[in-house]
């Protein structure tokens, strides 16, 4: 299925649903395939790109839309990541602040027990999920731009 069809398909899509979180799976399956469609991909991307678009079955009509078209989105993003190296928009921003909030949270939980055991964990829990959010954020913020640069964001 070349790159074209699978737009015409979502859009065929987006005209018969109501559901607004189908509505957003499939903008964001329209945007990651607009943004390759104007990409200058190699004759060897290109068909690989269609062989997988092809093996998504994204025509295949199903019960639950939502779960299948969503299941078939993360599956194109990671196929993408794999081969080329491609990324959405925000990607590591994204990650950085989940594993900031995470390591943050543990390190701001340390260092407030130490502190005081009642009232030193809240400010620590706070402190640390903050500034762990921050930097993870910060983090990921060069990570994208590095990414974008780079010509790999779609």
């Amino acid at each position: 299925m070349s790159i074209s069809e699978a737009i015409e398909v979502f859009n065929e899509l987006l005209k018969t649903t109501n559901s607004k979180r189908e509505t957003k799976i499939y903008k964001s399956f329209l945007k990651i395939l607009e943004n390759l469609r104007n990409k200058d991909l190699s004759e060897r991307q290109s068909p690989m790109i269609q062989e997988a678009l092809g093996s998504l079955l994204l025509e295949a009509s199903t019960e639950n839309s939502k779960k299948y078209y969503k299941q078939k989105l993360s599956e194109f993003k990671a196929f993408l990541k794999e081969e080329f190296y491609f990324t959405t928009e925000k990607h590591y921003t994204e990650i950085g602040m989940v594993y900031g909030l995470i390591i943050g949270t543990g390190i701001g939980m340390l260092y407030g027990t130490f502190i005081d055991s009642i009232l030193g964990s809240s400010m620590g829990l706070s402190m640390g999920t903050s500034l762990g959010m921050l930097f993870g954020m910060l983090y990921g913020a060069r990570k994208d731009a590095e990414a974008k640069k780079l010509g790999r964001v779609v």
